[in-house]
């Protein structure tokens, strides 16, 4: 019986440390997301290649598009984001994660969840996105068994 607990519990630490370990050009993704909670256009740009292209919920997107959507106003986001895997061969990485965002503003909140993926390649010894795909899950909707972890800013 303990031996079985044993392994169990090593199993679950595993699974969670995997799920929890972020790759190097991770640090991009969590520098354009914190641009965007900062409304730092010119951040955000700084964090994409000449050719980024983003998949979102159905649309296709330049950096410019998402530019325009990412305005200053009152509310306040704060990011989380769990990783489900990621493979990198050499110099380009792809990556699918969780993504959710809690947008507050003067008391109320909404919370958003995205399903993403992400390609991104080393440019000049810099990981920068080439290309992102997003599906954002129904209001309320949120997947079972995932951990979340906050961005810290």
């Amino acid at each position: 019986m303990a031996r079985a607990l044993i392994t169990l519990l090593l199993l679950l630490a595993t699974t969670s440390s995997y799920a929890e370990k972020r790759p190097e050009a991770f640090r991009t993704i969590d520098k354009l997301f914190a641009a965007m909670s900062k409304f730092d256009h010119q951040k955000m740009r700084s964090t994409v290649t000449d050719s980024f292209i983003l998949l979102e919920h159905g649309e296709i997107w330049t950096i410019d598009d998402l530019v325009k959507v990412v305005k200053p106003s009152g509310y306040t986001r704060t990011n989380y984001f769990s990783i489900i895997n990621y493979e990198q061969q050499g110099d380009l990485l792809t990556i699918n994660y969780w993504n959710k965002a809690n947008f507050t503003q003067k008391g109320a909140s909404e919370e958003v969840i995205w399903l993403e993926s992400a390609v991104l390649a080393k440019v000049e010894g810099d990981w920068l996105l080439a290309q992102m795909h997003s599906t954002r899950l129904p209001a309320g909707k949120t997947p079972d068994k995932v951990n979340f972890i906050e961005q810290k800013l």
